[in-house]
């Protein structure tokens, strides 16, 4: 069975000698009472019924008639100290003179044991089961943590496939390649060769044509793999290693910026923009 219990660091209230403040005060510590108390029907539940009364179990109509308060707020209450697990629901039989099968029956509440203390001692023996609970469950979580990262740590670490595309065009003097402006970090707003990372079950052929497709509009084809970029420090997030494709854009398409492209445009070879990256050196080591 669920309990509630608000658990509050305080030392105990034996040097209080007035009982409603000791009581009062209790109840605020378990979470009972609000710490702006103002209600009276919650306290007097507690000091006027079930602690002068331990034997008898009050029904709610009497209750009532006792605290002068209605029924939602007496339910509140009343739920709040079953949910300690402190109080006795006892059936209280209707007249013992009506023989009738459909004789009445109510619902009586009063202190577990008859007694407040004895009835406490559920309540430490309940905190004493979820603590222990508690620490069973804290001490799996630290251990799946090491495990998790002794994990990580052991896990060799490899370095990521890119794919980058150089596209062409002109000749002589006025060959111009086609670049991008990055839209996102690292190098966001720098030109930048189209490409970007494998995906898993693709190609690397697949992913040059998927990535520049998504970032320029061209349908290209493969002519040549042209080079091998692996300098570890060449990408700020990571060892990546980049494989550079000479394509064939389609005939008189136009290329548009898309993905993670915010622009698109064509540079002369000669005359190339700062880029992002290893990309000049990656252009400029081969022979257009």
């Amino acid at each position: 069975m669920g309990f509630e219990l608000k658990v509050v660091r305080n030392n105990p209230l034996t040097g209080e000698t007035d009982l409603d403040r000791a009581l009062m005060e209790f109840l605020k510590q378990i979470g009972y009472l609000p710490e702006t108390y103002e209600e009276e029907a919650g306290f007097h539940l507690v000091r006027d019924c079930f602690l002068p009364f331990p034997d008898k179990p009050w029904t709610v109509d009497e209750l009532l008639t006792v605290l002068s308060t209605n029924r939602s707020t007496l339910y509140r209450y009343l739920n709040k100290l079953k949910g300690l697990d402190i109080l006795d629901e006892i059936i209280i039989e209707g007249d013992p003179d009506d023989r009738s099968p459909g004789r009445k029956t109510k619902k009586g509440y009063k202190f577990r044991f008859s007694s407040l203390s004895l009835a406490w001692s559920l309540v430490e023996s309940h905190t004493n089961v979820a603590m222990g609970g508690y620490r069973k469950s804290i001490d799996h979580i630290e251990k799946l943590s090491k495990e998790t990262r002794e994990g990580k740590e052991r896990a060799p670490r490899s370095p990521r496939l890119t794919v980058d595309g150089l596209i062409i065009r002109g000749s002589g003097s006025k060959k111009e390649v086609l670049l991008i402006r990055r839209r996102n970090e690292p190098y966001r707003n720098m030109w930048a060769l189209p490409g970007g990372f494998l995906e898993y079950g693709e190609t690397a052929e697949q992913a040059v044509l998927r990535e520049v497709l998504e970032e320029t509009g061209l349908d290209c084809s493969i002519e040549e793999l042209l080079y091998v970029a692996s300098e570890p420090g060449r990408d700020p997030r990571g060892h990546t290693v980049s494989l550079l494709y000479r394509l064939v854009p389609p005939e008189k398409e136009d290329p548009h910026e898309g993905d993670d492209a915010s622009e698109v445009g064509w540079f002369p070879l000669g005359s190339l923009p700062p880029l992002a990256f290893d990309h000049k050196e990656m252009i400029t080591a081969n022979k257009h």
